[in-house]
C-alpha cells in the first residue's frame, strides 16, 4: 500500500521542492531568527516537519544538518538523517 500523500498534479509531496523563500512564509518569528543565525554560515533551508505539537525546521550545510523548534533554539547535531 502506497502511504504517500499526493498533491493535487498526482505527485508525491515528498518529491515536490519548496523554494527556500516559500519554505521560509512558513516559519514563526523565532524561528526567522534563528536561521538568519544559520544562514550567516552558509546553512540552507531543507524542510519544515510540523506536527500538532511542534515544527521543526530542517536546514543543511555541506550534507550536515541543523535544526530548529518552534522555540528558535537550534540544534547543530540533531539525530537525524536527511535527504539533499
Amino acid at each position: 500500500m502506497d502511504n504517500n500523500k499526493k498533491n493535487s498534479s498526482g505527485e508525491e509531496r515528498r518529491n515536490v521542492s519548496l523554494t527556500n523563500q516559500m519554505l521560509w512564509d512558513h516559519l514563526n518569528p523565532a524561528q526567522k531568527v534563528a536561521a538568519s543565525s544559520l544562514f550567516h554560515f552558509g546553512f540552507r533551508l531543507n524542510f519544515i516537519r510540523a506536527s500538532t505539537t511542534d515544527a521543526i525546521v530542517g536546514l543543511l550545510l555541506d550534507g550536515k544538518p541543523a535544526t530548529i523548534n518552534r522555540h528558535g533554539v537550534i540544534d547543530i547535531s540533531p539525530d537525524i538523517s536527511m535527504r539533499r
